[in-house]
Protein backbone atom coordinates (compact mmCIF):
# COMPACT_ATOMS: atom_id res chain seq x y z
CA UNK A 1 0.00 0.00 0.00
CA UNK A 2 2.72 2.38 0.59
CA UNK A 3 4.34 1.46 -2.64
CA UNK A 4 0.63 2.36 -4.29
CA UNK A 5 0.46 5.74 -2.13
CA UNK A 6 4.27 6.34 -2.99
CA UNK A 7 3.82 6.42 -6.81
CA UNK A 8 0.52 8.09 -7.28
CA UNK A 9 2.09 10.76 -4.75
CA UNK A 10 5.25 11.13 -7.73
CA UNK A 11 2.64 10.42 -10.65
CA UNK A 12 0.72 13.62 -9.42
CA UNK A 13 3.92 16.06 -8.66
CA UNK A 14 5.13 14.97 -12.37
CA UNK A 15 2.13 15.69 -14.04
CA UNK A 16 1.75 19.35 -11.86
CA UNK A 17 5.31 19.94 -13.04
CA UNK A 18 4.27 19.11 -17.01
CA UNK A 19 0.97 20.80 -16.73
CA UNK A 20 2.85 24.16 -14.88
CA UNK A 21 5.71 23.95 -18.19
CA UNK A 22 3.23 23.29 -20.70
CA UNK A 23 1.53 26.62 -19.62
CA UNK A 24 4.44 28.73 -19.74
CA UNK A 25 6.17 27.37 -23.13
CA UNK A 26 2.80 28.35 -24.18
CA UNK A 27 2.88 31.74 -23.63
CA UNK A 28 4.85 33.90 -26.18
CA UNK A 29 8.16 35.31 -24.93
CA UNK A 30 8.34 38.94 -23.57
CA UNK A 31 10.07 40.14 -26.55
CA UNK A 32 7.80 38.29 -28.99
CA UNK A 33 4.85 41.09 -29.08
CA UNK A 34 7.82 43.97 -29.66
CA UNK A 35 8.77 42.40 -32.79
CA UNK A 36 9.26 44.16 -36.60
CA UNK A 37 7.93 42.70 -38.98
CA UNK A 38 7.93 43.91 -42.65
CA UNK A 39 4.67 43.92 -43.81
CA UNK A 40 5.16 45.91 -47.32
CA UNK A 41 8.22 46.29 -49.40
CA UNK A 42 8.40 48.22 -52.65
CA UNK A 43 10.74 49.38 -55.21
CA UNK A 44 9.48 52.47 -57.75
CA UNK A 45 12.66 53.13 -58.58
CA UNK A 46 16.57 52.01 -58.90
CA UNK A 47 18.68 54.39 -57.12
CA UNK A 48 21.27 53.47 -59.21
CA UNK A 49 24.42 55.80 -58.70
CA UNK A 50 22.34 58.64 -57.37
CA UNK A 51 22.25 58.66 -53.53
CA UNK A 52 19.23 57.92 -51.93
CA UNK A 53 17.89 59.82 -48.82
CA UNK A 54 16.02 57.50 -46.06
CA UNK A 55 12.81 59.10 -44.33
CA UNK A 56 11.19 57.08 -40.87
CA UNK A 57 7.79 57.83 -39.73
CA UNK A 58 6.64 56.13 -36.77
CA UNK A 59 3.03 56.09 -35.30
CA UNK A 60 0.47 54.31 -34.11
CA UNK A 61 -2.97 53.32 -36.15
CA UNK A 62 -6.03 52.99 -33.91
CA UNK A 63 -8.45 50.35 -34.70
CA UNK A 64 -12.14 50.80 -33.08
CA UNK A 65 -13.96 53.08 -31.69
CA UNK A 66 -15.42 52.10 -27.93
CA UNK A 67 -13.05 49.53 -27.51
CA UNK A 68 -9.79 50.41 -29.07
CA UNK A 69 -6.60 48.59 -29.90
CA UNK A 70 -3.43 50.27 -31.21
CA UNK A 71 -1.06 48.67 -33.64
CA UNK A 72 2.24 50.65 -34.07
CA UNK A 73 3.12 50.99 -37.52
CA UNK A 74 6.82 52.30 -38.82
CA UNK A 75 7.37 53.79 -42.53
CA UNK A 76 10.16 53.72 -44.22
CA UNK A 77 10.79 55.40 -47.48
CA UNK A 78 14.02 56.76 -49.38
CA UNK A 79 13.97 59.24 -51.93
CA UNK A 80 16.08 60.42 -54.90
CA UNK A 81 16.30 63.27 -57.23
CA UNK A 82 14.65 62.33 -60.61
CA UNK A 83 13.21 63.73 -63.51
CA UNK A 84 13.78 67.16 -62.23
CA UNK A 85 12.77 66.69 -58.59
CA UNK A 86 12.62 64.46 -55.52
CA UNK A 87 10.82 61.10 -56.29
CA UNK A 88 10.15 58.60 -53.86
CA UNK A 89 12.18 55.80 -54.77
CA UNK A 90 11.10 52.96 -52.33
CA UNK A 91 8.36 52.00 -49.34
CA UNK A 92 8.73 49.59 -46.31
CA UNK A 93 6.17 49.16 -44.04
CA UNK A 94 6.97 47.43 -40.59
CA UNK A 95 4.15 46.46 -37.73
CA UNK A 96 5.99 46.98 -34.30
CA UNK A 97 4.41 44.58 -32.30
CA UNK A 98 4.64 41.94 -35.59
CA UNK A 99 4.44 38.59 -32.66
CA UNK A 100 0.80 39.85 -31.74
CA UNK A 101 -1.45 37.27 -33.28
CA UNK A 102 -4.48 39.35 -32.30
CA UNK A 103 -3.80 42.09 -35.14
CA UNK A 104 -2.57 42.31 -38.66
CA UNK A 105 -1.56 45.26 -40.38
CA UNK A 106 -1.71 45.52 -44.80
CA UNK A 107 -0.52 48.08 -47.40
CA UNK A 108 -0.47 48.85 -50.81
CA UNK A 109 1.40 51.75 -52.27
CA UNK A 110 0.69 54.28 -55.46
CA UNK A 111 3.50 56.33 -56.93
CA UNK A 112 2.60 60.18 -58.82
CA UNK A 113 5.82 60.66 -60.74
CA UNK A 114 4.82 63.83 -61.88
CA UNK A 115 6.27 66.69 -60.17
CA UNK A 116 3.89 69.04 -58.18
CA UNK A 117 3.90 71.63 -55.93
CA UNK A 118 4.53 69.82 -52.47
CA UNK A 119 4.80 70.33 -48.89
CA UNK A 120 7.72 70.18 -46.88
CA UNK A 121 8.83 67.67 -44.18
CA UNK A 122 7.65 70.47 -41.57
CA UNK A 123 4.25 70.61 -43.02
CA UNK A 124 4.93 73.78 -44.29
CA UNK A 125 2.87 74.72 -47.57
CA UNK A 126 5.04 76.01 -50.23
CA UNK A 127 5.32 79.69 -50.73
CA UNK A 128 3.84 81.52 -53.90
CA UNK A 129 6.72 82.68 -54.93
CA UNK A 130 9.04 79.97 -54.33
CA UNK A 131 7.18 76.54 -55.08
CA UNK A 132 8.83 72.99 -54.13
CA UNK A 133 8.56 70.51 -56.50
CA UNK A 134 8.59 66.91 -55.22
CA UNK A 135 6.96 63.49 -56.47
CA UNK A 136 4.51 61.60 -54.19
CA UNK A 137 3.20 57.91 -53.40
CA UNK A 138 -0.20 57.57 -51.99
CA UNK A 139 -0.43 54.77 -49.18
CA UNK A 140 -2.97 52.72 -48.20
CA UNK A 141 -2.84 51.23 -44.68
CA UNK A 142 -5.69 48.50 -43.37
CA UNK A 143 -5.00 47.41 -39.55
CA UNK A 144 -7.53 44.58 -38.45
CA UNK A 145 -8.44 43.66 -34.70
CA UNK A 146 -9.09 40.48 -34.31
CA UNK A 147 -9.90 41.13 -30.43
CA UNK A 148 -12.81 43.34 -30.84
CA UNK A 149 -13.41 41.99 -35.00
CA UNK A 150 -13.11 45.44 -36.39
CA UNK A 151 -10.58 46.96 -39.41
CA UNK A 152 -9.81 50.63 -40.06
CA UNK A 153 -8.31 51.82 -43.36
CA UNK A 154 -5.99 55.18 -43.88
CA UNK A 155 -4.54 56.53 -46.81
CA UNK A 156 -1.26 58.77 -46.26
CA UNK A 157 0.59 60.61 -48.95
CA UNK A 158 4.68 60.52 -48.90
CA UNK A 159 6.50 62.77 -50.96
CA UNK A 160 10.26 63.29 -51.80
CA UNK A 161 10.96 66.03 -49.72
CA UNK A 162 9.96 63.77 -46.44
CA UNK A 163 6.52 64.99 -45.42
CA UNK A 164 4.13 62.36 -44.51
CA UNK A 165 0.52 62.60 -43.26
CA UNK A 166 -0.50 61.17 -39.65
CA UNK A 167 -1.94 58.14 -39.42
CA UNK A 168 -4.71 59.27 -37.39
CA UNK A 169 -5.72 62.86 -34.89
CA UNK A 170 -5.71 60.70 -31.39
CA UNK A 171 -2.88 58.82 -32.08
CA UNK A 172 0.43 59.22 -30.44
CA UNK A 173 3.09 59.75 -33.64
CA UNK A 174 6.97 60.64 -33.48
CA UNK A 175 8.28 61.72 -37.17
CA UNK A 176 12.41 61.26 -38.07
CA UNK A 177 14.03 62.32 -41.25
CA UNK A 178 17.35 61.43 -41.54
Amino acid sequence: MKKILLALGGAAALASCRETNTAVQSNPTAGTPDAKVLRFDTTFLKAGTARAYPHTYTGRLVVGEAKKVTVPVQIDWTTVEQAGCPQVASVQVYQLNGGDRRTALMAKAIRDAVCKPAQRPTGGSPAASTPVYAGTAYLKLTAEAREIRRTTSVSLTLNGLGYHDTLSGDSAVTSSAQ
